[in-house]
């Protein structure tokens, strides 16, 4: 079977632009993690799913030589290396970045990738069937490779990344939309209709100046302020910041969790919900918006939670959070009953 139809795409293009706003299926965040490789001799392969860009050090060796940070094997490998990686949610393929920052003198000459969906234990079993995804490329030293496909591809749970012959790769970026296979609930079984591993994904925002709003349906608290979703500060009287959240699973709001942790000088004084309905990614200008939580203070690093209002028997499909005038948050949970 030939791989999918795919392009390469310059880094200031529209496409790579769209891809951005897509989720990294094999972010760290997401609790993407390697199964096995063939070396990591002087540089781990789980470097290549850090959720931050990649740094050069000059001063900085090891007991195995120059520090780098991506995965790097060691050289004169006479076939190919390899890692497999467990992606954080099985998802559909929109594109890749193969980035090769700072790898000057030792990149991956070229590179393939192939695709499985399998469980963890057969692939760690040697018999999950891998198709390839991504045929060879040549790599450039110290550049980003961006890849979109004309249709986004089947549903993928793991990947192996073929270095030929060896050398090394900063970071993979796998931009995607997750497919979900069961719906995630918390512990007491509540469901996040909005969270990542649900389908839910940011769609569209008024600013993402410091860091993007996609950040605020990741699992978890969060490590910095860098994590959440933070907006320039605004001088202009009446102002508000939105995010438009698309749930990934369409359904009943009961409660929101609205989380400011590591927000201390600039979290949003007020903020409020609306919701609506629509079968578009984003809904159009003239949708209909229902408030669901009118507008509440919030507080420096604390999570906050609150009863949704408005009507209880709408299925609603997606969630504008506003903060008034600006500032950011960590985390929003969308908790309630599936339509489905």
């Amino acid at each position: 079977m030939s791989a999918p139809a795919f392009r390469s795409v310059k880094a200031d293009s529209a496409e790579v632009a769209a891809l951005k706003g897509k989720t990294n299926l094999a972010s760290e965040s997401l609790s993407s993690k390697i199964i096995s490789f063939t070396d990591e001799f002087f540089a781990e392969a789980s470097n290549l799913l850090k959720d931050s860009d990649a740094v050069f050090l000059p001063e900085k060796f090891n007991d195995r030589g120059k520090w780098m940070d991506g995965w790097e094997t060691k050289r004169h490998n006479k076939s190919y290396d390899w890692a497999i990686i467990q992606l954080g949610y099985a998802g559909s393929i929109f594109g890749f970045d193969i980035d090769t920052s700072h790898f000057t003198g030792n990149h991956a000459p070229v590179v393939s990738i192939e695709a499985a969906n399998a469980t963890e234990e057969e692939v760690r079993a040697g018999k999950a069937q891998f198709t390839e995804i991504i045929p060879r490329v040549d790599m450039n030293p110290g550049s980003h490779h961006y890849y979109v496909y004309e249709a986004p591809t089947a549903v993928y749970t793991h990947l192996r990344v073929n270095n030929y012959p060896d050398g090394g790769i900063a970071r993979l970026r796998v931009y995607g939309q997750v497919v979900p296979q069961t719906v995630v609930s918390s512990a007491n079984g509540v469901v996040d209709l909005a969270f990542v591993g649900n389908g839910g994904r940011a769609v569209a925002c008024s600013n993402q100046h410091f860091c993007s709003p996609s950040n605020l349906l990741l699992p978890g608290r969060g490590k910095t302020m860098g994590d959440g979703w933070e907006t320039r500060r605004s001088r202009t009287p009446g102002h508000n910041d939105w995010a438009i959240l698309k749930l990934g699973l369409p359904g009943f709001i009961d409660t929101f969790e609205v989380d400011t942790r590591h927000f201390c000088g600039n979290y949003p004084p007020l903020i409020t919900m609306h919701a609506t309905v629509s079968d578009e990614d984003v809904p159009p200008s003239d949708a209909q918006w229902t408030e669901v939580l009118a507008s509440v203070s919030t507080a420096a690093d604390t999570q906050h939670y609150f009863d949704a209002t408005g009507p209880k028997d709408v299925a609603f499909t997606h969630v504008k959070f506003t903060m008034y005038p600006d500032g950011g948050a960590k985390r929003i949970r969308v908790n309630g009953r599936p339509a489905q």
